[in-house]
C-alpha cells in the first residue's frame, strides 16, 4: 500500500516534549489511539510529497521491522533521516499500530515511561538518538549494514544477523563508536563475527571488545583506508586469538563472549 511520508513542524514538536508529562503521558500510558489520532489532526502535522511502499510492523521482530522501514525508505538521504519530526510523526500516524502494540509488550514494565519516551523521542548524542527512537532505529541499522557487494543476492543478510538478538543494546554500543562510521569497517567486522559465529556469541558485549581492539590498533593502521576484507580478516584473526586464549579476556565476559 503506497502512502506519503508525514511530519511535523519544529514548534508542534518542541511544545509536545515540554508538555509530555503533564498532557500526553497518560494517553500513551492508556494506548488510547482515538486521543492521540486526535492529536495529530492538525495544521501542524503535514504530508511531505513522497510515497512509499508501507509495510505493515511486527512488535518484538526487530529483523523484519529493521529491512521493512529501510526497504521502505531507503531513498531518505542521511540528512532527511536525521529529523526528528519526520520519525516522530510517522510513529504516531502511519505507524500508531506498531507503536500501541510495542508499548502493550512492556506496559507491566517498571520503566514504563521512559521506554514510551524512548519509543517517541530523540535523546543524548546525535548517534544514540537516531538508534533509540523506535523507527530512526529500524532505517540507520538498516542503512548502515545494507550490503551494496551482495545487492543482487541478498544484501540484507548481515542485518538479519545483527538484528537477531538484542538491537538496540548492539546498535548503540556498535555504531556509537566514531570508527564504525566507516560503512567498511561496520561491515567488515559484523562479516568477521558472523564467520566465526560458531566460536563467539552474536550480543553486544562481543561487538564492544572488538571495537576496543581496533580503537587500539587505529594508531597503528590508517583504518579509514582500511577494506572491509582486511577488516573482517582481522576481526577473524582476532576472535581465533582470544578464544584460544581465554584468559586475555576479561574475566566478566568470558562466559558472555564465548
Amino acid at each position: 500500500m503506497k502512502t506519503k511520508l508525514r511530519t511535523c513542524t519544529n514548534e508542534f514538536l518542541e511544545a509536545f516534549k515540554r508538555d509530555f508529562d503533564e498532557k500526553y503521558l497518560d494517553l500513551y500510558r492508556n494506548l488510547d489511539r482515538a486521543a492521540i489520532q486526535k492529536l495529530f489532526e492538525n495544521d501542524e502535522i503535514y504530508e511531505i510529497n513522497h510515497e512509499f511502499e508501507y509495510q505493515l510492523l511486527k512488535p518484538g521482530d526487530e529483523v523484519h521491522n529493521t529491512i521493512a522501514v529501510y526497504s521502505a525508505l531507503n531513498w531518505l538521504t542521511p540528512v532527511q533521516a536525521t529529523q526528528e519530526e519526520m520519525w516522530f510523526t510517522m510513529l504516531n500516524t502511519v505507524y500508531l499500530d506498531y507503536l500501541l502494540a510495542s508499548l502493550k509488550q512492556v506496559a507491566n514494565h517498571q520503566n514504563f515511561d521512559q521506554h514510551i519516551k524512548n519509543y517517541l523521542f530523540f535523546y543524548g548524542s546525535t548517534i544514540r538518538a537516531q538508534l533509540t527512537q523506535r523507527l530512526s532505529k529500524y532505517w540507520w541499522v538498516g542503512k548502515r549494514l545494507y550490503d551494496e557487494q551482495n545487492a543482487d543476492t541478498d544484501p540484507y543478510w548481515l542485518i538479519r544477523f545483527f538484528c537477531e538478538l538484542d538491537l538496540s543494546g548492539k546498535a548503540i554500543i556498535f555504531f556509537a563508536s566514531k570508527l564504525t562510521n566507516n560503512q567498511d569497517i561496520a561491515l567488515g567486522i559484523v562479516e568477521g563475527i558472523y564467520a566465526r559465529r560458531d566460536r563467539v556469541k552474536n550480543v553486544k558485549e562481543t561487538y564492544s571488545y572488538i571495537n576496543k581492539h581496533f580503537n587500539m590498533i587505529g594508531g597503528v593502521k590508517v583504518l579509514d583506508i582500511t577494506t572491509r576484507a582486511q577488516v573482517k580478516q582481522e576481526t577473524m584473526d582476532f576472535i581465533d586469538y582470544f578464544t584460544a586464549n581465554p584468559h586475555t579476556l576479561p574475566v566478566k565476559n568470558r562466559q558472555i563472549i564465548i
